[in-house]
């Protein structure tokens, strides 16, 4: 996949499922900031989708 078109992917899912989660944003009240970015990094399916795509972005860069 060519790297403009991945990352439009990603903001496309960015913009659909993350802006506005309220399980990010009640993570955030209820532990912090950080945790919540942790969640959404390691456990949501969203976070996992993203992260394959950005290996594939490092891997366009070597």
């Amino acid at each position: 996949m060519e790297r403009k078109l991945i990352l439009e992917e990603m903001n496309a899912i960015l913009t659909a499922y993350c802006d506005g989660c309220l399980v990010k944003s009640s993570l955030r009240k209820e532990f912090s900031k950080t945790y919540a970015h942790q969640f959404c990094i390691q456990k949501c399916t969203v976070g996992e989708q993203l992260r394959k795509f950005g290996n594939q972005l490092e891997l366009k860069k070597i």
